[in-house]
């Protein structure tokens, strides 16, 4: 988000709360008095505590496992190979903290090549609204020739079927929300670095990788054993119990 409107909505709410007297939960921090909301939800990164904070691991999304089933069997005839473990790749974008370009394309689209050929998997990469045409056309040119499915925004959206079905998940460093929701499935979740830095997204990564959800992205097809990990409904709970009783 652009610095300019870090802590409006914030501000809206807290405005909007004063008026109506209406309960009012936040999101992030709201880089303003935490006294201004009756609850404030934040991600351990976001380094923030008080009486009304709910701290979480990972960010709030709707990766359900209900979700989860019904894409599984939605999109497995699309996706899947007979006898390949499958590799999805969610792929962000340049944000102001770090680049996607047609640079760092080329080299994932060499690494996810090297894979396809020595490692006799099966690959599906999608790319988000953030993501660079350049970029996935250089991506796109490695891989060309390989039996590998690639989401090109038309069509029906593979994201959460390719989150259903994966055997690993590889998602670039730069979104957070991403990365929670690859580590809410049963796969286990390799991260690609890109060019940049961010103290808040390299303290979430650091935190998932000490629980060993998350490992370096490599070439080298290594799976490890992995438990979802989704802290949405420990939230969910704890703003029922402070607000609802």
């Amino acid at each position: 988000m652009a610095p300019q409107y870090r802590g409006r909505g914030g501000a809206i709410g807290a405005a909007l709360r004063r008026k109506t007297g209406l309960k009012l939960v936040q999101v992030q921090n709201p880089r303003m008095g935490f006294d201004q909301f009756d609850l404030i939800i934040a991600n351990h990164h976001d380094d923030i505590s008080g009486p009304n904070v709910i701290s979480i691991r990972t960010a709030l999304h709707n990766v359900t496992s209900d979700r989860l089933a019904s894409a599984r069997a939605e999109w497995a005839a699309r996706l899947q190979r007979a006898g390949r473990p499958l590799l999805c790749v969610m792929l962000g974008g340049s944000n102001g903290r770090f680049r996607l370009g047609h640079e760092e394309g080329r080299l994932i689209g060499q690494s996810l090549a090297q894979m396809v050929r020595q490692q006799n998997i099966a690959l599906a990469v999608t790319p988000s609204r953030r993501t660079d045409r350049q970029a996935l056309a250089a991506l796109t040119s490695e891989l060309e020739g390989l039996d590998v499915y690639i989401w090109g925004d038309e069509g029906d959206d593979p994201y959460l079927g390719m989150l259903a079905l994966a055997d690993m998940v590889a998602v670039t460093t730069d979104s957070v929300s991403m990365i929670s929701e690859a580590v809410a499935t049963k796969a286990p979740v390799q991260i690609i670095p890109l060019p940049g830095r961010s103290r808040r997204i390299s303290t979430f990564v650091e935190g998932l990788t000490r629980l060993d959800r998350v490992r370096p992205f490599t070439p080298d097809w290594r799976p490890w054993d992995v438990s979802p990990l989704d802290d949405t409904e420990i939230a969910v709970e704890e703003v029922r119990k402070r607000l609802l009783g």
